[in-house]
């Protein structure tokens, strides 16, 4: 008989049966620090880099099984996002520190709220995130999804969206910025991350909904996409300049 270390449980085999620890804990050294590490993003949740792999190339089949109850292999829809959030936030920051990038006119007056909003969009580009994917997720309701699906279920397919977002931006940051050093403040790095997020959620929509025999199916995805579109860089830009308007 094995006694848990964790809840005091007396057991036998590899894990306890009480709170699920392993029976056996190693020494906190760097190797298993690593160890773990590697371990989080591979097989956390059964399957972290499998649903980035899924959502990415098959975003419409990976949501209908999800939404079907299939959802042993997939990742969290709340933990895959900010989990590839914070991946992109570390790795974003981490190369304007190194390569020193700034945004253009760095030296901002107190008057100017347009240049400051600028500034505090890109150092917070997460914290305006949550907005878009919430309005985002209302279009993509009430043009394409209802009443087959609901609110919630749009909204946590969003979320697996976004993570992916995140993901792609993180490649494209360590690409321009680290390899290229091309300015990732830059406005040209802005509007590349706008288009490669319209060109994903339109792939995202088209594989999802073309399997649901939506009636004008076309003109309803042409619009929910230039809405969310349009939405999006509405709210992006106007965000930041009513946050720096109101509260700096």
């Amino acid at each position: 008989m094995t006694a848990c270390l964790n809840c005091g449980h007396f057991f036998k085999g590899n894990f306890c049966p009480e709170c699920g620890q392993k029976a056996s804990t190693k020494k906190l050294t760097a190797a298993v620090l690593l160890e773990d590490t590697l371990h989080f993003f591979t097989h956390l949740e059964h399957g972290f880099l499998f649903t980035a792999k899924s959502f990415l190339l098959h975003p419409g089949t990976s949501s209908l099984k999800y939404l079907a109850g299939k959802r042993k292999p997939y990742q969290t829809p709340v933990s895959f996002f900010l989990i590839w959030t914070g991946l992109y936030l570390l790795l974003h920051n981490a190369i304007i520190n190194y390569r020193h990038f700034h945004v253009n006119g760095d030296i901002i007056s107190q008057e100017n709220i347009r240049e400051q909003s600028n500034l505090l969009f890109r150092h917070h580009l997460a914290l305006f995130t949550f907005p878009v994917i919430i309005v985002s997720a209302l279009l993509l309701y009430y043009i394409m999804a209802r009443p087959k699906f609901n609110f919630i279920e749009i909204l946590t397919l969003s979320l697996y969206g976004a993570g992916v977002y995140f993901m792609m931006s993180l490649v494209s940051d360590g690409i321009l910025g680290f390899i290229c050093n091309i300015n990732i403040l830059s406005t040209a790095v802005f509007l590349w991350q706008g288009i490669l997020s319209s060109l994903y959620n339109c792939w995202f929509s088209f594989d999802f909904f073309k399997r649901l025999h939506i009636k004008l199916f076309w003109l309803r995805l042409v619009s929910v996409s230039i809405l969310i579109a349009i939405c999006g860089w509405l709210l992006m830009f106007y965000l930041p300049m009513a946050w720096v308007y109101f509260f700096e």
